[in-house]
Protein backbone atom coordinates (compact mmCIF):
# COMPACT_ATOMS: atom_id res chain seq x y z
CA UNK A 1 0.00 0.00 0.00
CA UNK A 2 1.46 3.37 -1.08
CA UNK A 3 0.65 6.82 0.31
CA UNK A 4 1.03 10.17 -1.46
CA UNK A 5 0.87 13.08 1.01
CA UNK A 6 -0.24 16.65 0.40
CA UNK A 7 2.27 19.33 1.50
CA UNK A 8 -0.37 22.09 1.87
CA UNK A 9 -3.06 20.31 3.96
CA UNK A 10 -1.75 18.55 7.03
CA UNK A 11 -2.65 14.84 7.09
CA UNK A 12 -4.37 14.86 3.68
CA UNK A 13 -3.11 12.02 1.50
CA UNK A 14 -3.97 9.45 -1.19
CA UNK A 15 -3.71 5.75 -0.39
CA UNK A 16 -3.08 3.45 -3.33
CA UNK A 17 -4.16 -0.22 -3.10
CA UNK A 18 -4.39 -3.16 -5.51
CA UNK A 19 -8.05 -2.32 -6.21
CA UNK A 20 -7.65 1.45 -6.59
CA UNK A 21 -6.99 4.49 -4.44
CA UNK A 22 -8.77 6.42 -1.67
CA UNK A 23 -8.47 10.02 -0.43
CA UNK A 24 -7.98 10.23 3.35
CA UNK A 25 -7.30 12.64 6.17
CA UNK A 26 -5.07 11.60 9.05
CA UNK A 27 -5.17 13.45 12.38
CA UNK A 28 -4.66 13.00 16.12
CA UNK A 29 -7.80 13.33 18.25
CA UNK A 30 -7.95 15.12 21.60
CA UNK A 31 -7.11 11.94 23.51
CA UNK A 32 -3.91 11.51 21.49
CA UNK A 33 -5.30 8.67 19.35
CA UNK A 34 -4.38 8.56 15.65
CA UNK A 35 -7.54 8.66 13.46
CA UNK A 36 -8.23 8.37 9.73
CA UNK A 37 -11.24 9.67 7.80
CA UNK A 38 -12.09 8.39 4.32
CA UNK A 39 -12.87 11.22 1.88
CA UNK A 40 -13.89 9.20 -1.17
CA UNK A 41 -12.38 7.08 -3.90
CA UNK A 42 -10.03 8.23 -6.66
CA UNK A 43 -11.88 8.23 -9.97
CA UNK A 44 -10.09 10.49 -12.41
CA UNK A 45 -8.14 12.74 -10.02
CA UNK A 46 -10.08 15.89 -10.88
CA UNK A 47 -13.61 16.30 -9.50
CA UNK A 48 -13.09 13.65 -6.81
CA UNK A 49 -9.80 15.31 -5.79
CA UNK A 50 -11.42 18.74 -5.41
CA UNK A 51 -14.27 17.31 -3.32
CA UNK A 52 -11.75 15.50 -1.12
CA UNK A 53 -9.71 18.70 -0.71
CA UNK A 54 -12.80 20.72 0.31
CA UNK A 55 -13.79 18.02 2.80
CA UNK A 56 -10.25 17.85 4.25
CA UNK A 57 -10.19 21.64 4.73
CA UNK A 58 -13.62 21.52 6.41
CA UNK A 59 -12.53 18.78 8.81
CA UNK A 60 -9.29 20.69 9.62
CA UNK A 61 -11.46 23.69 10.43
CA UNK A 62 -13.56 21.58 12.81
CA UNK A 63 -10.40 20.32 14.54
CA UNK A 64 -9.22 23.89 15.08
CA UNK A 65 -12.58 24.59 16.81
CA UNK A 66 -12.21 21.59 19.09
CA UNK A 67 -14.55 19.29 17.15
CA UNK A 68 -13.64 15.72 16.24
CA UNK A 69 -14.80 14.90 12.65
CA UNK A 70 -15.09 11.14 13.25
CA UNK A 71 -16.96 11.69 16.50
CA UNK A 72 -19.46 13.88 14.64
CA UNK A 73 -19.78 11.30 11.88
CA UNK A 74 -20.39 8.52 14.44
CA UNK A 75 -22.96 10.73 16.18
CA UNK A 76 -24.85 11.35 12.93
CA UNK A 77 -24.80 7.62 12.15
CA UNK A 78 -26.13 6.84 15.61
CA UNK A 79 -28.91 9.41 15.26
CA UNK A 80 -29.81 8.02 11.84
CA UNK A 81 -29.83 4.46 13.22
CA UNK A 82 -31.98 5.43 16.19
CA UNK A 83 -34.34 7.35 13.93
CA UNK A 84 -34.57 4.40 11.52
CA UNK A 85 -35.36 1.99 14.34
CA UNK A 86 -37.86 4.44 15.81
CA UNK A 87 -39.48 4.88 12.41
CA UNK A 88 -39.76 1.10 12.01
CA UNK A 89 -41.50 0.83 15.38
CA UNK A 90 -44.04 3.41 14.23
CA UNK A 91 -45.05 1.48 11.11
CA UNK A 92 -48.75 0.70 11.08
CA UNK A 93 -47.98 -2.97 10.43
CA UNK A 94 -45.41 -3.19 13.25
CA UNK A 95 -47.76 -1.66 15.81
CA UNK A 96 -50.75 -3.67 14.59
CA UNK A 97 -48.94 -7.01 14.75
CA UNK A 98 -47.06 -6.19 17.94
CA UNK A 99 -48.31 -3.87 20.67
CA UNK A 100 -51.92 -3.68 19.47
CA UNK A 101 -52.25 -7.44 19.01
CA UNK A 102 -51.09 -7.91 22.61
CA UNK A 103 -53.60 -5.31 23.75
CA UNK A 104 -56.46 -6.94 21.80
CA UNK A 105 -55.52 -10.34 23.28
CA UNK A 106 -57.00 -9.18 26.58
CA UNK A 107 -60.45 -9.12 25.01
CA UNK A 108 -62.84 -12.03 24.85
CA UNK A 109 -62.29 -12.89 21.19
CA UNK A 110 -58.63 -11.80 21.37
CA UNK A 111 -59.65 -8.90 19.17
CA UNK A 112 -59.33 -10.99 16.02
CA UNK A 113 -62.29 -9.30 14.37
CA UNK A 114 -60.74 -5.85 14.84
CA UNK A 115 -57.23 -6.98 13.88
CA UNK A 116 -58.47 -8.62 10.70
CA UNK A 117 -60.53 -5.55 9.81
CA UNK A 118 -57.52 -3.23 10.20
CA UNK A 119 -55.16 -5.50 8.26
CA UNK A 120 -57.68 -5.90 5.44
CA UNK A 121 -58.97 -2.33 5.22
CA UNK A 122 -55.59 -0.56 5.51
CA UNK A 123 -53.33 -2.99 3.65
CA UNK A 124 -51.96 -0.16 1.48
CA UNK A 125 -50.89 1.83 4.56
CA UNK A 126 -49.30 -0.99 6.57
CA UNK A 127 -45.74 0.01 5.61
CA UNK A 128 -46.24 3.67 6.51
CA UNK A 129 -45.36 5.20 9.93
CA UNK A 130 -48.55 6.01 11.81
CA UNK A 131 -47.54 9.62 12.46
CA UNK A 132 -47.01 10.15 8.72
CA UNK A 133 -50.55 9.14 7.76
CA UNK A 134 -51.99 12.47 6.71
CA UNK A 135 -55.07 13.92 5.08
CA UNK A 136 -53.97 13.01 1.58
CA UNK A 137 -53.39 9.35 2.50
CA UNK A 138 -56.73 9.08 4.31
CA UNK A 139 -58.65 10.80 1.53
CA UNK A 140 -57.10 8.46 -1.01
CA UNK A 141 -57.85 5.50 1.27
CA UNK A 142 -61.54 6.39 1.56
CA UNK A 143 -61.89 6.60 -2.21
CA UNK A 144 -60.09 3.31 -2.89
CA UNK A 145 -61.74 1.43 -0.03
CA UNK A 146 -65.19 2.47 -1.15
CA UNK A 147 -64.65 1.22 -4.69
CA UNK A 148 -63.43 -2.37 -4.81
CA UNK A 149 -63.62 -4.73 -7.74
CA UNK A 150 -65.61 -4.00 -10.86
CA UNK A 151 -68.85 -2.13 -10.14
CA UNK A 152 -68.64 -2.97 -6.43
CA UNK A 153 -68.77 -0.40 -3.66
CA UNK A 154 -68.75 -0.52 0.11
CA UNK A 155 -71.43 1.27 2.09
CA UNK A 156 -70.63 4.45 3.98
CA UNK A 157 -71.31 2.68 7.29
CA UNK A 158 -68.68 0.04 6.41
CA UNK A 159 -66.13 2.78 5.66
CA UNK A 160 -66.96 4.55 8.94
CA UNK A 161 -66.55 1.28 10.86
CA UNK A 162 -63.07 0.67 9.42
CA UNK A 163 -61.95 4.27 9.98
CA UNK A 164 -63.20 4.19 13.57
CA UNK A 165 -61.13 1.05 14.19
CA UNK A 166 -58.02 2.82 12.82
CA UNK A 167 -58.65 5.92 14.93
CA UNK A 168 -59.03 3.79 18.06
CA UNK A 169 -55.69 2.09 17.37
CA UNK A 170 -53.93 5.41 16.72
CA UNK A 171 -55.22 6.79 20.00
CA UNK A 172 -53.86 3.69 21.69
CA UNK A 173 -50.51 4.38 20.02
CA UNK A 174 -50.56 7.89 21.51
CA UNK A 175 -51.25 6.50 24.99
CA UNK A 176 -48.38 4.05 24.61
CA UNK A 177 -46.16 7.00 23.56
CA UNK A 178 -45.30 5.37 20.24
CA UNK A 179 -46.50 8.52 18.46
CA UNK A 180 -47.11 11.98 19.90
CA UNK A 181 -50.34 12.99 18.18
CA UNK A 182 -53.20 11.10 16.56
CA UNK A 183 -52.86 12.09 12.86
CA UNK A 184 -56.61 11.65 12.28
CA UNK A 185 -57.58 14.39 14.76
CA UNK A 186 -57.99 17.02 12.05
CA UNK A 187 -59.39 14.64 9.44
CA UNK A 188 -63.03 13.86 8.80
CA UNK A 189 -64.40 11.36 6.35
CA UNK A 190 -66.36 12.85 3.50
CA UNK A 191 -70.06 12.51 4.19
CA UNK A 192 -72.29 9.92 2.61
CA UNK A 193 -73.03 10.89 -0.97
CA UNK A 194 -76.58 11.59 -2.12
CA UNK A 195 -76.34 8.59 -4.45
CA UNK A 196 -75.23 6.28 -1.65
CA UNK A 197 -77.91 7.56 0.69
CA UNK A 198 -80.58 7.12 -1.96
CA UNK A 199 -79.36 3.59 -2.61
CA UNK A 200 -79.48 2.80 1.10
CA UNK A 201 -82.96 4.20 1.55
CA UNK A 202 -84.55 3.15 -1.73
CA UNK A 203 -82.15 0.86 -3.56
CA UNK A 204 -81.29 -2.80 -3.76
CA UNK A 205 -80.15 -3.02 -0.13
CA UNK A 206 -83.60 -2.07 1.04
CA UNK A 207 -85.20 -4.52 -1.37
CA UNK A 208 -83.20 -7.34 0.21
CA UNK A 209 -84.66 -6.56 3.63
CA UNK A 210 -88.03 -8.15 3.14
CA UNK A 211 -90.05 -11.25 3.81
CA UNK A 212 -89.66 -14.24 1.54
CA UNK A 213 -92.49 -14.69 -0.91
CA UNK A 214 -94.81 -17.71 -0.90
CA UNK A 215 -93.11 -18.93 -4.03
CA UNK A 216 -89.67 -18.66 -2.39
CA UNK A 217 -90.81 -20.41 0.77
CA UNK A 218 -92.36 -23.17 -1.32
CA UNK A 219 -89.18 -23.48 -3.43
CA UNK A 220 -86.97 -23.75 -0.35
CA UNK A 221 -89.22 -26.42 1.13
CA UNK A 222 -89.15 -28.37 -2.12
CA UNK A 223 -85.37 -28.04 -2.36
CA UNK A 224 -84.88 -29.30 1.20
CA UNK A 225 -87.08 -32.32 0.56
CA UNK A 226 -85.35 -33.23 -2.69
CA UNK A 227 -81.89 -32.70 -1.20
CA UNK A 228 -82.73 -35.02 1.69
CA UNK A 229 -83.88 -37.69 -0.75
CA UNK A 230 -80.78 -37.16 -2.90
CA UNK A 231 -78.42 -37.67 0.05
CA UNK A 232 -80.25 -40.76 1.30
CA UNK A 233 -80.54 -42.35 -2.14
CA UNK A 234 -76.92 -41.55 -2.90
CA UNK A 235 -75.76 -43.26 0.28
CA UNK A 236 -77.90 -46.33 -0.42
CA UNK A 237 -76.49 -46.55 -3.93
CA UNK A 238 -72.95 -46.46 -2.54
CA UNK A 239 -73.77 -49.21 -0.05
CA UNK A 240 -75.11 -51.42 -2.82
CA UNK A 241 -71.92 -50.94 -4.81
CA UNK A 242 -69.50 -52.39 -2.32
CA UNK A 243 -69.37 -49.64 0.30
CA UNK A 244 -71.40 -51.47 2.94
CA UNK A 245 -69.20 -49.93 5.68
CA UNK A 246 -71.00 -46.63 5.17
CA UNK A 247 -73.94 -46.26 7.60
CA UNK A 248 -77.42 -45.81 6.20
CA UNK A 249 -78.92 -42.33 6.42
CA UNK A 250 -82.52 -43.55 6.49
CA UNK A 251 -82.67 -43.99 10.24
CA UNK A 252 -80.94 -40.72 11.12
CA UNK A 253 -82.89 -37.68 12.23
CA UNK A 254 -80.82 -35.59 9.85
CA UNK A 255 -78.92 -36.93 6.84
CA UNK A 256 -76.57 -33.92 6.96
CA UNK A 257 -75.59 -31.17 9.42
CA UNK A 258 -76.99 -28.53 7.05
CA UNK A 259 -80.60 -29.47 7.87
CA UNK A 260 -80.57 -28.60 11.59
CA UNK A 261 -78.26 -25.68 10.72
CA UNK A 262 -80.87 -24.34 8.29
CA UNK A 263 -83.78 -24.91 10.68
CA UNK A 264 -82.07 -23.02 13.50
CA UNK A 265 -81.09 -20.19 11.15
CA UNK A 266 -84.68 -19.87 9.93
CA UNK A 267 -86.18 -20.02 13.44
CA UNK A 268 -83.79 -17.61 15.16
CA UNK A 269 -82.60 -15.35 12.33
CA UNK A 270 -79.05 -15.89 13.59
CA UNK A 271 -76.09 -15.02 11.40
CA UNK A 272 -74.21 -18.01 9.94
CA UNK A 273 -71.08 -17.00 11.86
CA UNK A 274 -72.94 -17.24 15.17
CA UNK A 275 -74.28 -20.67 14.26
CA UNK A 276 -70.79 -21.96 13.44
CA UNK A 277 -69.53 -20.88 16.87
CA UNK A 278 -72.61 -22.00 18.80
CA UNK A 279 -71.75 -24.31 21.72
CA UNK A 280 -73.91 -26.82 23.52
CA UNK A 281 -73.52 -24.91 26.78
CA UNK A 282 -75.32 -22.01 25.07
CA UNK A 283 -78.29 -24.26 24.40
CA UNK A 284 -80.51 -25.51 27.20
CA UNK A 285 -82.82 -27.99 25.53
CA UNK A 286 -84.45 -28.94 28.83
CA UNK A 287 -85.58 -25.37 29.40
CA UNK A 288 -85.94 -24.71 25.66
CA UNK A 289 -83.67 -21.67 25.59
CA UNK A 290 -80.75 -20.35 23.56
CA UNK A 291 -78.45 -17.72 25.09
CA UNK A 292 -75.49 -16.37 23.11
CA UNK A 293 -73.43 -13.21 22.67
CA UNK A 294 -73.25 -12.50 18.90
CA UNK A 295 -69.73 -12.62 17.47
CA UNK A 296 -70.01 -9.08 16.08
CA UNK A 297 -70.46 -7.61 19.57
CA UNK A 298 -68.14 -9.80 21.65
CA UNK A 299 -65.35 -7.23 21.45
CA UNK A 300 -67.62 -4.46 22.77
CA UNK A 301 -67.35 -3.34 26.35
CA UNK A 302 -71.05 -4.03 26.86
CA UNK A 303 -72.02 -6.58 24.18
CA UNK A 304 -75.58 -7.43 23.22
CA UNK A 305 -76.98 -10.84 24.10
CA UNK A 306 -79.38 -13.19 22.36
CA UNK A 307 -81.84 -14.80 24.74
CA UNK A 308 -84.31 -16.80 22.67
CA UNK A 309 -87.05 -19.18 23.75
CA UNK A 310 -87.29 -22.31 21.61
CA UNK A 311 -90.63 -23.81 20.62
CA UNK A 312 -91.22 -27.53 20.72
CA UNK A 313 -90.66 -28.01 17.00
CA UNK A 314 -87.15 -26.52 16.87
CA UNK A 315 -86.36 -28.17 20.21
CA UNK A 316 -87.17 -31.57 18.69
CA UNK A 317 -84.93 -30.78 15.71
CA UNK A 318 -82.02 -29.98 18.04
CA UNK A 319 -82.71 -32.97 20.30
CA UNK A 320 -82.50 -35.24 17.27
CA UNK A 321 -79.21 -33.65 16.19
CA UNK A 322 -77.84 -33.81 19.74
CA UNK A 323 -78.59 -37.53 19.98
CA UNK A 324 -77.15 -38.11 16.50
CA UNK A 325 -73.83 -36.57 17.64
CA UNK A 326 -73.67 -38.86 20.67
CA UNK A 327 -75.33 -36.53 23.20
CA UNK A 328 -72.28 -34.28 23.85
CA UNK A 329 -72.25 -32.06 26.93
CA UNK A 330 -69.92 -29.47 25.43
CA UNK A 331 -68.30 -28.43 22.16
CA UNK A 332 -69.64 -27.02 18.93
CA UNK A 333 -73.23 -27.71 17.90
CA UNK A 334 -72.14 -27.85 14.25
CA UNK A 335 -68.56 -29.18 14.17
CA UNK A 336 -66.77 -30.35 11.04
CA UNK A 337 -67.46 -34.05 10.48
CA UNK A 338 -63.84 -34.39 9.32
CA UNK A 339 -61.83 -32.45 11.91
CA UNK A 340 -64.31 -31.94 14.71
CA UNK A 341 -63.32 -28.26 14.76
CA UNK A 342 -65.12 -25.16 13.58
CA UNK A 343 -66.01 -25.12 9.90
CA UNK A 344 -65.25 -22.26 7.52
CA UNK A 345 -67.82 -19.48 7.44
CA UNK A 346 -68.91 -20.43 3.91
CA UNK A 347 -69.33 -24.17 4.46
CA UNK A 348 -73.12 -23.92 4.17
CA UNK A 349 -73.16 -22.16 0.80
CA UNK A 350 -72.59 -25.24 -1.37
CA UNK A 351 -75.58 -26.98 0.20
CA UNK A 352 -77.70 -23.84 0.01
CA UNK A 353 -76.92 -23.52 -3.69
CA UNK A 354 -77.99 -27.13 -4.27
CA UNK A 355 -81.26 -26.54 -2.45
CA UNK A 356 -82.00 -23.45 -4.53
CA UNK A 357 -81.33 -25.38 -7.74
CA UNK A 358 -83.55 -28.28 -6.67
CA UNK A 359 -86.24 -25.82 -5.60
CA UNK A 360 -85.94 -23.96 -8.92
CA UNK A 361 -84.92 -20.71 -7.24
CA UNK A 362 -82.18 -18.27 -8.23
CA UNK A 363 -80.26 -15.41 -6.64
CA UNK A 364 -81.43 -15.89 -3.06
CA UNK A 365 -78.83 -15.21 -0.40
CA UNK A 366 -78.76 -17.42 2.71
CA UNK A 367 -78.86 -14.16 4.67
CA UNK A 368 -82.41 -13.79 3.32
CA UNK A 369 -83.47 -16.04 6.21
CA UNK A 370 -82.37 -13.35 8.67
CA UNK A 371 -84.07 -10.62 6.64
CA UNK A 372 -87.25 -12.72 6.59
CA UNK A 373 -87.03 -13.27 10.35
CA UNK A 374 -86.77 -9.56 11.17
CA UNK A 375 -89.25 -8.46 8.48
CA UNK A 376 -91.84 -10.96 9.73
CA UNK A 377 -91.54 -9.61 13.26
CA UNK A 378 -91.86 -5.97 12.22
CA UNK A 379 -94.69 -6.46 9.75
CA UNK A 380 -96.72 -8.28 12.41
CA UNK A 381 -96.49 -5.41 14.84
CA UNK A 382 -93.77 -6.68 17.16
CA UNK A 383 -92.31 -3.62 18.95
CA UNK A 384 -89.04 -2.43 17.40
CA UNK A 385 -87.08 -2.86 20.65
CA UNK A 386 -88.29 -6.45 21.01
CA UNK A 387 -87.39 -7.20 17.37
CA UNK A 388 -83.97 -5.60 17.87
CA UNK A 389 -83.22 -7.76 20.89
CA UNK A 390 -84.41 -10.93 19.18
CA UNK A 391 -82.08 -10.07 16.28
CA UNK A 392 -79.12 -9.44 18.60
CA UNK A 393 -79.07 -5.62 18.44
CA UNK A 394 -78.81 -3.39 21.51
CA UNK A 395 -80.82 -0.53 20.03
CA UNK A 396 -83.62 -0.07 17.53
CA UNK A 397 -81.58 2.23 15.27
CA UNK A 398 -80.57 -0.36 12.66
CA UNK A 399 -83.97 -2.10 12.75
CA UNK A 400 -85.85 1.19 12.39
CA UNK A 401 -83.56 2.41 9.62
CA UNK A 402 -83.67 -0.73 7.50
CA UNK A 403 -86.96 -2.42 8.37
CA UNK A 404 -89.11 0.40 9.75
CA UNK A 405 -90.93 0.75 6.43
CA UNK A 406 -92.49 -2.66 7.08
CA UNK A 407 -94.17 -1.64 10.34
CA UNK A 408 -97.98 -1.45 10.16
CA UNK A 409 -99.09 2.09 9.41
CA UNK A 410 -101.26 3.42 12.24
CA UNK A 411 -100.89 7.10 11.31
CA UNK A 412 -104.35 7.37 9.76
CA UNK A 413 -106.03 5.90 12.85
CA UNK A 414 -104.07 8.20 15.13
CA UNK A 415 -104.92 11.33 13.14
CA UNK A 416 -108.58 10.39 12.91
CA UNK A 417 -108.79 10.51 16.70
CA UNK A 418 -107.64 14.13 16.71
CA UNK A 419 -109.71 15.10 13.69
CA UNK A 420 -112.81 13.84 15.46
CA UNK A 421 -112.34 16.38 18.23
CA UNK A 422 -113.01 19.23 15.82
CA UNK A 423 -115.32 17.71 13.22
CA UNK A 424 -118.53 18.23 15.13
CA UNK A 425 -120.41 21.41 15.99
CA UNK A 426 -119.78 22.48 19.54
CA UNK A 427 -122.93 23.92 21.21
CA UNK A 428 -124.48 24.72 17.86
CA UNK A 429 -121.46 26.61 16.46
CA UNK A 430 -120.14 26.01 12.96
CA UNK A 431 -117.55 23.30 12.44
CA UNK A 432 -113.99 24.54 12.63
Amino acid sequence: MTELSCKKIKGFHLVKTQKGATWRLRYTDFSGKRRKVSLGKLVDGTTDRMKAVDQAIEYRGELSKGQDPLAEIDKRKSIFKDDSESRASRLLKTYLEGTYTKYQATKKDRGQHTLDLLARAFKDLLDKPMNEIGKDELTKWQQSYKQYGENKTRSHSTIVRAFSALRTMLRHAVKSETIEIDPTLKFSLSSESHEDKNMRLNGSDLLKRRMLTKEELSGISKGLTLYREKLINGRESSRRHGKSHLPSLKSLAHPHWFFPFFRLAAYTGMRPGDLYTLNWHELNLNFKRLVKIPNKTQHHGNPSKLDLPLDQDITNVLLGWHKQLGSPTEGLVFPSIVTGHQMTKKAHLTHWKTILELGELTSLDFYALRHHFISRLISNGVPLLTAARLAGHKSVKMIEQNYGHLAPHTSAEALSLIAGDFSKNVQGSKAL
